[in-house]
């Protein structure tokens, strides 16, 4: 079974794209057909100075769109403004339910609107479809229709029953768009996919180009070891221009085993010193040249140091040095950057023991050491609110926790095209081709009916 190739937008998910898309743009103005533009006016400085009058502050605005009028047209099918904004009550009670919020009001009119031009565009495709495979003979039957079923529900995993239940807008709108996509499908299969051909000549280019491509890779990264081999070229330069990662990357090294399949590639990376460069590496699709910015040792777990370390810096403390230095010197708290200070926080805001230290130690005291899972503190309170239940404070932690060994590398890294297979590119190719033919049989078939839209006419052409 080929693959599916839609052209037209599955109606429900774009449209619930298109209304997030436009519910982002509080700021703009509503759209012209929910509240239309006025004509436009020379700029304030622009124009000559007027007796102020009512007469002179009334702008002419063009009515909105009659019921009966024809938004878009395509052949004998058209889509009147009652039947289109019908269909917009239906995309937004459909969003509400997906969402569980309905849209703010004053987003509603930039929402309506981008519903509308997808419905539009729906109308669109699906009437150019339907009266193309019209003219062509061509139906959904039962054999095609229980086939697509097939291989949806082997895709998704469950059955098409259970799917259109799923569905916001109801399953008789799931089971009608199911249908517009698999007539989609069925006339393309009928008349544009049999006129797809991919030669082997053609085939035999793209598995020659995509063997050249591969050797690019590799010939670029033999010439940047080679021009640090000969010292003509600055590492950190050459990843700044050519690397795909920028960034030195620290890794557990136990977890380089899993990085670096290649044992090659381990062993050079292991081999090298701080600061040394690999040669070229392999790993899975993209070849390297590895600098070892360091080497961080493992840190076993030590309760005893960690306790003794935190004892001294109170000492220090209680005999006039400076708490938030020592915090930006010693805590191994992100909060050190800022002298300890941990902001105001509330009952259940932290660990249980260091919340019961903090409301019940007093203002400005520098409390003895608490041990959470994190390692041991010292707490300094500055602020308490007792009705509100709050406490400001400033703390100084050291870590009890082991680390493990890691080794940061900062990599020239380049991605390497996979090598595929003669069936695969003619498989992509093919694709490639039937996409391309669906679009230009659509555009003629499209050019043919005289697609008119007056609200999008973008969308007619």
């Amino acid at each position: 079974m080929q693959k599916r190739i839609f052209l037209g937008p599955a109606m429900a998910a774009a449209a619930m794209v298109a209304v997030t898309v436009g519910c982002d743009k509080a700021e703009q103005q509503p759209a012209a057909a929910e509240q239309p533009a006025a004509a436009e006016q020379p700029a304030a400085a622009e124009q000559p100075a007027k007796p102020a009058s009512v007469e002179s502050e009334v702008v002419s605005l063009p009515p909105p769109p009659k019921d009966t009028d024809v938004i878009a047209s395509v052949g004998d099918a058209k889509l009147t403004w009652a039947e289109l904004n019908k269909q917009v009550d239906e995309m937004i009670a459909g969003y509400a339910k997906v969402s569980g919020n309905p849209i703010p009001s004053e987003q509603l009119p930039q929402a309506k609107q981008e519903f509308r031009r997808n419905q539009v565009q729906a109308f669109i495709v699906d009437s150019v479809i339907g009266q193309a495979a019209k003219k062509a003979g061509v139906t959904v039957t039962d054999a095609f229709r229980a086939e697509q079923t097939k291989e949806l529900e082997e895709k998704q995993g469950k059955k098409i029953d259970e799917l259109v239940k799923t569905f916001p807008l109801g399953e008789a709108k799931a089971k009608e768009l199911l249908e517009k996509q698999w007539l989609e499908l069925a006339l393309l299969e009928a008349k544009v996919f049999p006129n797809v051909k991919v030669t082997d000549e053609e085939v035999k280019a793209a598995v020659e180009k995509n063997a050249a491509e591969i050797k690019l890779v590799s010939d670029e990264m033999a010439g940047y070891a080679k021009q640090l081999a000969e010292k003509t070229a600055v590492f950190e330069d050459l990843v700044k221009a050519n690397s795909m990662v920028k960034n030195p990357m620290p890794i557990p090294s136990a977890q380089i085993p899993m990085m670096f399949p290649d044992k090659a590639a381990q062993e050079a990376i292991a081999s090298a010193k701080d600061g040394e460069i690999t040669g070229v590496i392999d790993v899975p699709g993209a070849k390297m040249i590895v600098k070892v910015v360091k080497r961080t040792p493992a840190k076993e777990a030590d309760e005893a140091g960690a306790k003794a370390k935190l004892e001294a810096i109170r000492e220090r403390i209680l005999k006039g040095e400076d708490f938030a230095q020592l915090a930006k010197e010693n805590s191994d708290c992100p909060s050190g950057a800022k002298g300890g200070d941990l902001g105001e926080f509330g009952k259940g805001q932290m660990v249980p023991e260091f919340e019961k230290a903090a409301f019940e130690q007093k203002v400005g005291e520098v409390g003895p050491l608490v041990k959470t899972n994190f390692g041991y503190h010292i707490i300094k309170v500055t602020k308490r609110d007792d009705a509100a239940g709050k406490v400001t404070a400033s703390h100084i932690l050291v870590k009890t926790e082991a680390t493990p060994a890691t080794v940061t590398l900062l990599p020239l890294l380049k991605p390497v095209p996979a090598k595929l297979e003669a069936a695969t590119l003619r498989e992509s190719l093919t694709e490639q081709r039937k996409r391309q033919a669906a679009m230009d049989f659509f555009d003629a078939e499209k050019k043919a009916l005289g697609v008119k839209s007056t609200l999008f006419p973008e969308l007619a052409q």
